[in-house]
This record gives C-alpha cells, structure tokens and sequence, in this order.
C-alpha cells in the first residue's frame, strides 16, 4: 500500500528477491495498492502480482473499507483485542496488544474530556504503579469481562471490547466503538468511489487478509509518508495488524531492526557514554521544526497572552504530534522562525529536493542571505541543491570509502548487522595523520579545537575502565565492530588462511590500533564476512512469537492526537483512525477552496529505475539509458485533456508553478492522477557551473538537470514561505494536491 517490493529504498534488492521467489513458487500473492505502476516487483506478465489504482492520499479510507468488511463478518481476532495490557496479550499468547478496550470519557462538561479514564477519574481509589525507573506508570480503565465491572488495565485478564456507559456517572465508551464508527463512516460503495478501488477488491482484500490468522500483516510505513494527509495512512497499517494481532509474531509482522549494542554501551566499549558530558537536557528544548510542542506551551504563547492577546496565532504551525521533521526544520530556517539559525550544518541531505514545494528560487534566496543564514556548513560527496546554498562545504567519503554499521530493514526476521568499511582509499583531500577529509574527520577536529568531552585523548571508555583516544574515524567504528563482535557470545579468531586470502593482512596499522590485540582477530571476523548474523531459527520464539518482541501497542484511540489542536482554527483532531480527505493548515479542505472541475489532477511521485537524488544523477550510463522523466498521466485523461504520447504539456498548481515537459500516456498511471519520476529537474549535482571563490572550477553539464521536479504548491493559509504538508505531522505533501494541465 503505497510502496512495494522492488519500488523502494529499504533493502528493495533483497526484499524484492525473497517476495517474488515465493511468488514464483506459488506460496504467496501480491496485491498492490499504488497510483502508479513503477519499477519493482509489478508486472502485467505474472499472474499472482496484481496492481490496483488506487487515487492518491486515500489509504486511510481503503483500509477502513477493509476494517469495516473484517467487522461486518467478525472476521477480527476479538481475543486479541480483548487484552486490555502488553502482560495480559503476553500471557495470552501473542506478542503486543491494543487499547482498543479502553474507555475514553466522552462527557464535554468533564474536566478530561477526550481523554482516557484514569482510576481516579472512575472514583477508584488504587496503589501508584511505578517502573524500573521509579517513574509513575499511567493507568486506565476497561470494564472487565468476568465481572463486567470497571478495572485497572493491568490487573484484568480481558476487557469488555464494546461498552457504552457510564462510570462513576462520567459517559465513557470504549476506543474500539470510536474506531467503528469511523470504519462505517462511509458506505463500502462511497469507499470505493473515494480510493478508485471497486468494492469486490476491498471486499476479496480483507477476506484475504484475515483468512489467515496471525500469519498476515501490514507492514509499517516510514514517517509520514509523503503525504499531505500521510499520518492517517501510517496509523492504517498499524491498524490493520492489530485487527488480526499479527504485531510481532512468526509469520506475521516480525519484529524488525534487530541487532547487537554497537555504537552504543556494548560489550567491549562504552560508545554512548561520555565523561564529562555537561548535565543539560532537550527534555523542555524548542526544536527549531517547531515539533514535540504545543504552540499553547510556548514562551511566546504566553507573553503574547500576557501582552493582552486574546488568541494569537503563530506565524508557522507547531506540529506537536511529530518529535522532528526535516523539511519543517527547513521551513523554520528560511523563515526565522520560532528563531533564526545562526549556524546551520548539514550532513549528505538534500532537504530542498525532498520537500516538494521548496525548490522555488524565493527559499533558495533565503538561504542564501547570511542575514537570514549567518553561516551555512554543508558535509556532503557532491554538490547538491542543499550544499550549494553553503557558505562552506566540507568534501565527505561515499560508501565504498567509509565505514557504517547498521541493522536490517526488514528483509529477514533474524537478529544481526551488516558493516561497512573502506574499500578503497577516500578520493577526498589527504589532512593531518593520513587522514582524508570526511564528515567523521571535521567532527573530530572541530571538536578537539573546542576541547568537547568524548574526543581526543582519553576520550572512549573500555568496559573496564580503560581509556582511550578518538581523533579518526576507524578509533570509533572499529570498537562499534569490537562490539558487535563479542555480543552475548564472542565470535571465533579468524583462521589465518582467510587474513592472506582476503588481504586482510594489508589494513591500516591505524585500524588494528582501534582494538586491543585480542579483539582484532575477532573483528577482523567480523569485517571479513561483512557483518554479524545469528542463526535465523533463534528469531522462532516460544507459542509463534518473535523472539526479540519488544514491548508494542497498537493505538486505537491515541490521547495524544485526540487533545491536539490546530493552530489556527482552535478544532481538536481525531484520536482514530478516520479517512481525513487533504487539507490546507488552517483545516480547510482542498477540494472545497479548488475544486475539482477547475483542478483535476493528483500527483503521485516515485522512485525510477535509472536515477536516484545523488549519485546516479551524475552518471552518464544512467543517462544515456533515460536522459529525462516524463509527465506520466492515464489513458482516459488524455482523451479528455486531448493529449497524446510525446506532447510537451503543462501541469500547473495553484501557487501557479509550472511543470512543463514530455507527455508519457500509459495504463500504468491512476485516472485523475499525473506520475513523475524523482530525482530529475536537478539545479545542482552537476548540472550547474561551479564557481569556487569567484573563478569557475568546472562548467555545468545542463543534461544532469533535465526533467521534471514535482513543485507542490505552497499553502495560502499561512502567511510564509510554507510548501503544503500534512498539519499533524508535517510530511511534505509530494503525493496528492491539487494540479490542472495545460497544452505548451
């Protein structure tokens, strides 16, 4: 829903290999529910990969469809459902559980309104529950099944999974009646007629999806997905686990990311702990996204209150749902707002082409003015969108150059980590040491100059107490490989055989003086088979649940969201999953303020085969394979627009953007919807003259930059340079919107 196997970042080789042999095998079907049929695993020729059109930014409402058919044949694992705490779900056989029994007080005049019903809120006079940590756990209120009288969650075995009443004389009802509601909120035919999908499909989807136990899952999505309305479709997937209790269990959704401790405190060295670290806290921080805070909580709130206000608005929204976002830290900075940025440094990110609607020359301009930007310090490998705007840009390593330790993303249930490390000398400027220029390198020294606790001498703690320095990279990763390495049971010495068949003879000195003399035949194991992998049977645990099942709970009615207010209409957003159609920040909608008979189109944006953000931008081989993107729109539309195949057309949003480019007519693409490739219309990488203290280092070759860049609209409710995103959590709105198209 929305991405598939093959189509993109996250492990897509491996996870696309796995998917399509069983596939082939006959194990498995595919259903995919995407706008536009990219690259990956899709395929008209095989029979057990089907793709659905669905109209963009219209998950939510697909998977309510899919919620309201599982309720309409109780198709959903009410056992599951019925475990009111993680212990009760637990003991019952499954690997997470639900709030869905919950109750939450629905009576306005009550002073915790919209919340749920805390023990004292249901006049119940019980002990404090603490954790580990001494800290106040919180405690709700569910109406135990064996009594059918009101409980602490934690101390029933089963919750009433549909109650409307009182307690205590307070109205309650439970979070699953809300997520009801909002599943019968729409017709199955009115679902079908907002997802584009027909109502035979949903009906075959869901019947499908629970016909096999906890064996089926949805996977979690990634942030907010790009969507101008993308919390909802993030909160679907996890909605639909838990309608079948699939959340980390053996053939369901596995517990994913497992690995060792390695950059952290592990088993040899203490990489997150810092001598000397100063006692401050982010805890009450104001991050610059304006994110984690109500705009309510604020201290410019309260002294425009104090100053007579009676209901000030913000000049950018505060999304208080999401603890960061990029592109909104992007917004902050171009705006000086809630405060200027007085140094920025930037790291291999190129946030002005991943956030749809900022690559406009006014934001560029902004960056550019060291009044608004006093200093700009990009790290990077090229020259990009982001780093052409700095003031200095510091020469980083690419992959096959520097070393990485990470967990998988999801293409195997088992616990372990790949490494990653130099395979050839840096192409960047040889420094001090040996060195080459890096991200680790400028870190480092610049540390060192300011005299910050954790770098140069004495700087990394052994697990016994052992000091030692950090002045390069390979001081750091290599004892994060040390770790990894001796992670509840130490690997073997490498077999020296292996050391001279894979010249491993031949790394730095500097590497080998990482580690103690005892480690290094160990880590050189490590390196040597590039990561760590247990055993994938260890990931089986008892009674079909993943082995490393983590404590997880699925929201179906989330406090959080329900007490959330817009800035600027003062609305309470909803604590369930509801379809919740795109809007403009102030919450108004878009197709009330653009209609649709002026503004047809939807866009969808996806990842291409031939180029990526970076690297392959500035590749001629990817080039000469596909020179440029296309403006990719369905059949049907181009009979009613009078467009054929090869047309230079214009798509225009109401910001009155233009995208002007080669009309692609395929079948590939959802009605009402126009597809473009990422990664073209560059300005930069290459595509640019490079200009280095007033001379010309290397003329721009104009074909890196050609295509399309999706230009999103920014957002007349707000008075800033604001491109649209979803008001709850922020995400940039690259699919959706709002577009008409026009003849060149």
């Amino acid at each position: 829903m929305g991405t598939y196997p093959g189509s993109n970042g996250k492990s897509f080789q491996s996870i696309a290999k796995r998917c399509l042999d069983n596939v082939a095998r006959g194990n498995a079907t595919m259903d995919v529910f995407d706008p536009v049929m990219g690259n990956g695993c899709v395929t008209a020729t095989e029979s057990r990969i089907a793709w659905h059109p669905i109209k963009p930014a219209t998950n939510a409402a697909f998977a309510l469809g899919i919620v309201q058919w599982i309720l309409d044949n109780n198709a959903h694992n009410a056992e599951f459902l019925s475990y009111p705490s993680y212990q009760a779900a637990w003991d019952g056989g499954f690997a997470s559980c639900t709030n869905a029994t919950h109750l939450v007080i629905v009576d306005e005049s009550h002073p915790n309104y919209r919340k749920i019903m805390r023990p004292a809120d249901a006049g119940m006079n019980v002990p404090e529950q603490k954790d580990k940590d001494s800290k106040a756990v919180d405690q709700f209120v569910v109406i135990d099944a064996s009594t059918n009288q009101p409980a602490v969650h934690t101390a029933c075995t089963q919750g009433v999974l549909e109650y409307e009443g009182e307690v205590n004389g307070v109205a309650v009802r439970t979070a699953f009646l809300f997520l009801k509601d909002s599943a019968y909120e729409h017709t199955m035919d009115e679902y079908s007629q907002i997802t584009g999908i027909p109502v035979e499909t949903i009906e075959n989807v869901a019947r499908e999806f629970t016909s096999h136990g906890v064996k089926a899952a949805a996977t979690t999505g990634f942030g907010g997905t790009a969507l101008a309305n993308g919390l909802t479709s993030v909160h679907a997937q996890r909605i639909l686990n838990a309608m079948i209790g699939s959340d980390q269990m053996v053939g369901g959704m596995m517990a994913r990311r497992i690995g060792a401790k390695t950059t952290t405190d592990g088993a040899r060295y203490l990489l997150s702990t810092v001598k000397g670290t100063p006692n401050v806290s982010t805890k009450n921080a104001t991050y610059i996204s304006r994110t984690n805070r109500k705009f309510s909580a604020t201290d410019e709130y309260k002294n425009r209150v104090a100053a007579g206000e009676t209901d000030p608005k913000p000049r950018l929204p505060w999304i208080n749902i999401s603890s960061g976002s990029d592109n909104q830290a992007l917004v902050s900075i171009v705006n000086q707002y809630p405060y200027q940025a007085k140094i920025v440094l930037s790291w291999m990110v190129d946030t002005l082409q991943a956030t749809s609607g900022a690559l406009r020359e006014p934001i560029l301009e902004k960056l550019r003015d060291p009044s608004v930007v006093p200093l700009h310090i990009a790290c990077d490998a090229f020259i990009g969108e982001h780093a052409q705007v700095a003031d200095y840009i510091v020469p980083d390593t690419i992959p096959f150059e520097s070393f990485g330790i990470v967990t998988q993303e999801g293409h195997w249930k088992g616990k372990g980590n790949t490494v990653r490390w130099p395979a050839k000398n840096p192409e960047t400027i040889e420094i001090s040491g040996g060195r080459h220029a890096s991200y680790e390198a400028f870190l480092i020294d610049i540390a060192e100059v300011c005299n910050l606790p954790g770098f140069g001498e004495d700087a990394i703690s052994g697990t016994d107490g052992t000091l030692y320095p950090l002045h390069d990279a390979c001081d750091y990763f290599l004892k994060g490989i040390a770790n990894l390495a001796y992670d509840v049971e130490p690997v073997a010495d490498i077999d020296q055989d292996e050391i001279h068949l894979q010249a491993l003879d031949q790394l730095p000195e500097s590497w080998k003086a990482a580690v103690s003399a005892e480690e290094w035949p160990k880590v050189l194991n490590v390196l040597s088979r590039g990561g760590r992998f247990w055993p994938v049977e260890e990931s089986m645990g008892d009674g079909g649940r993943s082995a490393y099942a983590k404590e997880s709970c699925a929201y179906f009615y989330s406090e959080a969201k329900a007490l959330n207010t817009n800035d600027y209409t003062g609305r309470n957003y909803n604590g369930t999953l509801r379809h919740e159609p795109e809007t403009l920040i102030d919450q108004t909608l878009l197709s009330e303020k653009y209609p649709e008979t002026e503004w047809p189109l939807r866009s969808v944006n996806y990842k291409p085969r031939f180029r990526t953000i970076s690297m392959l931008a500035n590749s001629p081989i990817m080039r000469d394979l596909c020179s440029h993107n296309y403006l990719e729109i369905n059949e049907e539309d181009a009979v009613t627009f009078g467009v054929k195949d090869g047309d230079t057309i214009r798509i225009v949003n109401p910001t009155g953007d233009v995208m002007e480019g080669e009309a692609m007519v395929r079948a590939g693409v959802a009605k009402g919807t126009f597809a473009v490739a990422y990664g073209y219309g560059h300005l930069a990488y290459g595509a640019q003259d490079i200009n280095i203290e007033g001379e010309q280092a290397r003329p721009g070759d104009p074909a890196i930059g050609a295509g399309i860049h999706l230009q999103t609209m920014l957002d007349p409710s707000v008075d800033a340079l604001f491109p649209l995103v979803d008001p709850e959590a922020g995400s940039p709105g690259r699919s959706g919107g709002v577009y008409k198209i026009e003849k060149a």
